[in-house]
């Protein structure tokens, strides 16, 4: 990443494939280098990562997830700042019983 970009971004977006720990470790510390001090997240990930996104990068799922069709398992969002319309269900996902 260029030097020149660094705390040089307010939002960051992290939608990357399946991916591990160790992997998502290396994007924790390309977010916190590419964004400004009070700089806002989103990340795709399952929901079994929750625990570990908090730890890397004080994130938390939201209510709403994305809809994929054909896809196996569900992806959620996660952020580190309190929601407004993504702290909705979406319509087209299943409620959890």
């Amino acid at each position: 990443v260029p030097p020149e970009l660094e705390h040089q971004f307010d939002y960051v977006v992290v939608d990357p494939p399946f991916i591990t720990e160790e992997v998502w470790g290396k994007y924790a510390e390309t977010v916190r280098f590419l964004m400004k001090p009070d700089g806002k997240i989103m990340c795709t990930t399952i929901p079994e990562n929750a625990n570990m996104m908090a730890g890397l990068l004080g994130v938390s799922p939201v209510a709403f997830k994305p809809s994929i069709p054909n896809l196996v398992y569900q992806y959620c969002l996660y952020l580190n700042y309190p929601p407004l319309v993504l702290s909705r269900p979406n319509p087209e996902i299943p409620e959890e019983e």
